[in-house]
């Protein structure tokens, strides 16, 4: 049901209560209308109360209508009944007040879903215009029958139906839309606090101009009217036009009803003419303000809405944990959240300036051309780069970069990235990655990466023609270490052996500790025809020192085989197979020596 009051359930004394407080008002609205607004044909020509009757109907739930409608029936009955007597069309016009209000009751909430919502300010009104022509055409021909057949002097069928349906038209549009802003607003109708003074004098104003306009005869003065009145609008939207309207039909139709104002001159012209050119002149009124003050409203709504949404973008960018930036044309930094300082220990007014130089050197050439690549094609994509620290550390981070309009005509887009902090992740990705490749025992290579770097050596020879060596080695009567001290004493020879081996070999050259005491060292690109040979006798005269175990001193010595060369059409196999068989001659040489196998000897 639509309306604020729907949810709210009463109980049977609050809702009599409820109806015969609003029978009394629909009582008085009719007396006000009867007295005060009495055409020449008998009929009102401003009538309030339906409009009433329609925007209470609105904003209650549909089950408490039948009591409202039965008690405004009632109500309008007993008033005919004072001021005209009993008679056959006080029931029938009586009826016909009642059932225009529900017309359009039933038609705008069927349709509608909540009438409160200023949003759905066009639909709503179309939606009500459209029900109110059917439901004022429906209850005026109802009305104009019974007004034909009961008049001892007969009256114009068509000046009937018109006064009548002007006059319901007129008081269902403003004083419905004034019932339901009173029902939903409440006092907020008066205004927002600290501008009701401002509206009271603004509402004060307009009613002070129309009894004066109306209190005289000059046709030409009506227009004073409307300058007030769009002030009032203007400044106050739908709480202005609501009560403006109102105040101006009330005034108008009462001084016109006394036989004042400027509809009452001119020879010719007669009673209906003159009511007809009233109802015209607040049909003006009330159309002339209306799309201003829903364009005004609307326009209110959207910049509220427009605020509160930058307000969230904005929440949402500065408590955000991630970097976010938007850079616009001309490189200028536009925005930089605070999180900047967290993450990378800049001020935003440092990170303010240009700062390419703050990236990697490594990777400032792939962020740029991603950058350019986004700026042109307006297709986001990602880029993992590093970011220097305010205290000279690099931070790798991951960018999301998007392009976006710019903000003003003409004006080039601009590109908005949030950056992550991603170094925790790199570095299990890194520490992954080595325990993929590498011995945990020793920290040297693993199977898996001397095979890959054997591959790439093979094929570096390949092509350069440089010769490459493959040391291979083993520990003399490893097991006898292990088998007289323990597998922890093994473990920690291991671990010393692979110390004193890294010592023993170059920068460019690559160890590896392909399982229990065998190893590997992978000499590329050999400048020198005996830099195999000097690694060999490096590493044995360094194992001439004792290793120490805790308590233990023990002698290790060692065994290498060398196999050097510049073609090995078998690969990696044939390599370590020529390596192998020289370390099988150095054993059988007595240990703790190098034997060397070259690519043209046989293995």
């Amino acid at each position: 049901m639509t309306g604020m009051a729907s949810s709210v359930p009463r109980t049977a004394s609050v809702l009599l209560a409820r109806t015969l407080g609003l029978a009394v008002v629909i009582g008085l609205c009719a007396w006000w209308s009867i007295v005060y607004t009495r055409g020449a044909l008998g009929f009102s020509s401003l009538w309030v109360g339906s409009g009433v009757l329609c925007g209470v109907l609105l904003t209650s739930p549909r089950r408490e209508w039948l009591p409202y409608l039965l008690g405004a029936f009632a109500a309008s009955l007993v008033v005919n009944i004072l001021l005209n007597g009993l008679s056959q069309i006080g029931i029938v016009l009586s009826f016909a007040n009642t059932l225009d209000a529900w017309i359009v009751a039933a038609a705008v909430a069927s349709r509608v879903n909540d009438v409160s919502d200023l949003t759905q300010l066009k639909s709503s009104f179309v939606v009500a215009i459209v029900a109110t022509l059917v439901a004022c055409t429906v209850s005026g021909l109802i009305a104009s029958v019974a007004g034909d057949d009961s008049a001892t002097t007969p009256a114009p069928f068509a000046g009937l139906f018109l006064t009548w349906f002007a006059s319901h038209l007129l008081g269902m549009g403003i004083f419905a839309t004034l019932t339901i802003a009173a029902c939903v607003e409440g006092l907020k109708i008066l205004g927002q606090p600290g501008q009701r003074v401002e509206l009271a004098a603004t509402l004060g104003l307009v009613a002070v101009v129309c009894w004066l306009v109306f209190a005289q005869s000059r046709f030409a003065v009506t227009f004073l009217v409307f300058p007030p009145l769009m002030l009032c609008v203007f400044r106050h939207r739908f709480s202005g036009f609501v009560p403006a309207t109102g105040i101006v039909a009330v005034i108008a139709t009462m001084q016109t009803a006394a036989g004042h104002g400027p509809f009452m001159v001119g020879e010719g012209v007669s009673d209906l003419q003159r009511t007809l050119m009233l109802q015209a002149f607040i049909a003006n009124v009330s159309l002339l303000a209306f799309p201003i003050a829903v364009a005004v409203t609307e326009r209110k709504l959207l910049m509220h809405r427009l605020a509160r949404r930058e307000h969230d973008y904005r929440l949402l960018a500065d408590h955000s944990s991630d970097l976010v930036s938007h850079i616009a044309a001309g490189n200028q930094r536009r925005y930089i959240s605070p999180s900047v300082f967290e993450m990378l220990g800049w001020t935003r007014e440092e990170f303010a300036e240009p700062r390419w130089d703050l990236i990697h050197p490594e990777d400032l050439e792939n962020v740029l051309q991603i950058f350019d690549a986004v700026s042109r094609t307006g297709v986001g994509a990602s880029v993992e780069c590093r970011m220097q620290h305010k205290h000279g550390h690099y931070v790798w981070m991951e960018l999301k970069v998007r392009r976006v309009p710019g903000e003003g005509e003409g004006e080039a887009p601009g590109i908005v990235f949030a950056g992550r902090d991603i170094t925790k992740r790199r570095e299990y990705m890194v520490a992954l990655e080595r325990q993929a490749r590498h011995d945990v025992l020793t920290g040297l290579g693993n199977r898996l990466y001397f095979n890959e770097r054997m591959d790439l050596a093979i094929a570096r020879s390949s092509r350069s023609g440089k010769a490459l060596a493959l040391l291979y080695l083993d520990i003399d009567h490893f097991k006898r270490i292990n088998d007289t001290h323990g597998h922890a004493v093994g473990d920690a020879v291991l671990r010393e052996f692979a110390v004193r081996l890294l010592a023993s070999i170059r920068a460019t050259d690559f160890a590896a500790r392909l399982g229990g005491d065998e190893f590997v060292v992978l000499v590329d690109d050999i400048d020198a025809p005996d830099a195999p040979q000097a690694i060999a006798e490096k590493l044995i005269s360094s194992l001439r020192n004792e290793i120490v175990v805790g308590q233990e001193r023990l002698s290790v010595t060692t065994s290498i085989g060398i196999a050097e060369g510049t073609v090995f059409r078998g690969g990696r196999d044939e390599l370590l197979q020529r390596a192998d068989a020289a370390l099988y001659e150095a054993k059988l040489a007595g240990r703790n020596t190098w034997c060397i196998k070259t690519s043209n000897q046989d293995s």
